[in-house]
């Protein structure tokens, strides 16, 4: 779940990233373009100043800055969520590598044989 909220925040990034690639050409034009205000809703926009792009940095705080810093903060934090990311699917794995190791090791002290389950027979009557 954590793993997949840090790639759902990558894929915002990365989304953002594509934006200002999209809008930095047509900078000192005022562009036309669709906000999403929430829920998958959109609605018009016009920007008549598009010297300025406002990035969320975390924490909910949002900065003002140039689309050459906005490039910069979003390749960072690009880079720390998929950081991130990784550490946190090696730690998964870690995690689920010992609950196997754990659950082999008590089946050995209780004498089953965890690894390859014995079909049953069961007759109905």
């Amino acid at each position: 779940a954590v793993v997949s909220t840090q790639s759902t925040g990558i894929a915002e990034y990365t989304k953002l990233q594509t934006y200002i690639d999209r809008v930095y050409p047509l900078q000192k034009r005022p562009i036309k373009s669709r906000i999403n205000i929430g829920c998958e809703y959109f609605m018009q926009a016009e920007v008549k100043n598009t010297d300025y792009i406002y990035v969320d940095v975390g924490l909910g705080l949002h900065i003002q800055c140039t689309f050459e810093e906005a490039t910069k903060i979003v390749k960072k934090k690009i880079n720390q969520l998929t950081m991130k990311a990784e550490r946190l699917t090696d730690k998964s794995c870690d995690i689920k590598s010992r609950i196997k190791l754990i659950v082999s090791a008590l089946g050995e002290l209780q004498g089953l044989d965890i690894e390859s389950p014995q079909p049953q027979n069961v007759f109905l009557s």
